[in-house]
C-alpha cells in the first residue's frame, strides 16, 4: 500500500477486540516504550476495545508509527498502552 509516496505495512496486532489482557508494570519490562500507560492501570487486567495505530513522538527523535490499543479497565476507563506493555490474560476457573 502506498499513501503520498510514503511505503505502509500492514501489520497483524497481537491482541484483538474483546481479548482481556494485563497491562504490564514498568519494572517488567527492558525497555518501557511508548504510549506508556498511567500508573494507575499498571499490573491489572481489562479489555481490548480498539486497535489500531498512532504516531509516537520521542524527544530528539524523528515520529515513529507505532501498534497501540484502548484497554478498558474497571473503574479507571479506557486506558491507551503499547503492544510491548500489554500481555494475553487467561483466567483460570
Amino acid at each position: 500500500m502506498e499513501i503520498n509516496g510514503s511505503k505502509l505495512q500492514v501489520v497483524d496486532s497481537s491482541f484483538k477486540p474483546l481479548q482481556t489482557v494485563r497491562i504490564k508494570k514498568a519494572a517488567e519490562l527492558i525497555d518501557p516504550g511508548p504510549p506508556a500507560p498511567v500508573d494507575a492501570s499498571m499490573g491489572r487486567t481489562g479489555v481490548v476495545e480498539m486497535e489500531g495505530k498512532i504516531w509516537v513522538y520521542p524527544q530528539g527523535n524523528e515520529a515513529s508509527l507505532v501498534q497501540a490499543y484502548f484497554v478498558r479497565i474497571e473503574g479507571i476507563g479506557p486506558v491507551l498502552a503499547g503492544e510491548d506493555w500489554l500481555e494475553n490474560w487467561e483466567i483460570n476457573g
